[in-house]
């Protein structure tokens, strides 16, 4: 079986993702891959959650996190659009484990998680179309998908800092452009790197990527057979539950 090992050439997600405060650098994917990215459509057949214009918006801004380059698939050739909408439609994006009964104040310390009254579906329903309002504002009534990726990437430096109002930063829960950024870039990492039954992470390309041969109980007798008193890599393809069907 094939030894997926990780290439020379390294990027970075923009800084500060996924609530870290640094930055998280991936090695390049296995060859051949990006051509069977590129063959597959990066827009679901089906969208849930999302209107067609919010998946452009929001695959654009995941393309920006993690863009193409060189041998490597985007975001949304890895299937993140998929996986967000699902996560949207879903009983995440309708905060059914939310505690919501309030009240919604912003907390004096750290670690109180999500203090929001809008359920993560209403948020991004908000805050896509005050993006990409943001861009037409600065770049002459062009849409965020229409600017250039420079362009693109001085809106999500503005809105990772806090400095594009989307209509909840006077609320006392002191959610910002900046908390959504956040949120946004977890979600991102979560489509590029969970199990593809969850939508994205397509033909587990996000685990190729990393060298990560996916869930050690998905090889089954194989697993405890061989690998389980072995200290070498495991020489297999990656596969786990699912396979990023859509």
């Amino acid at each position: 079986m094939e030894r997926f090992k990780k290439g020379i050439s390294r990027r970075q997600l923009l800084r500060g993702a996924a609530a870290t405060g640094g930055s998280l650098a991936l090695a390049g994917i296995a060859s051949g891959t990006l051509a069977e990215a590129q063959e597959a459509s990066t827009m679901p057949t089906r969208l849930r959650a999302l209107t067609r214009e919010e998946a452009e918006i929001v695959g654009a801004m995941a393309d920006r996190a993690f863009p193409r380059d060189g041998s490597s698939p985007s975001a949304t050739e890895i299937g993140f659009i998929h996986y967000l909408d699902e996560q949207l439609a879903g009983g995440w994006g309708s905060g059914e484990r939310f505690y919501r009964q309030g009240p919604f104040v912003q907390p004096q310390t750290s670690g109180h998680g999500y203090q929001l009254s809008l359920i993560p579906r209403e948020v991004y329903k908000r805050v896509l179309p005050v993006v990409d309002s943001y861009a037409r504002s600065r770049y002459g009534g062009r849409s965020f998908t229409e600017i250039t990726p420079s362009q693109q990437d001085t809106v999500m430096t503005a809105l990772q800092n806090g400095r594009v109002d989307i209509g909840l930063g006077n609320d006392p829960n002191g959610f910002t452009s900046g908390s959504f950024f956040t949120m946004f870039m977890a979600n991102v990492n979560e489509g590029l790197f969970a199990d593809p039954i969850y939508g994205g992470n397509r033909d587990t390309q996000g685990w190729r990527w990393v060298g990560y041969p996916g869930d050690p109980m998905a090889y089954g007798d194989y697993y405890f057979t061989v690998f389980q008193h072995r200290d070498d890599d495991y020489q297999v393809q990656p596969t786990g539950v699912g396979h990023g069907m859509e």
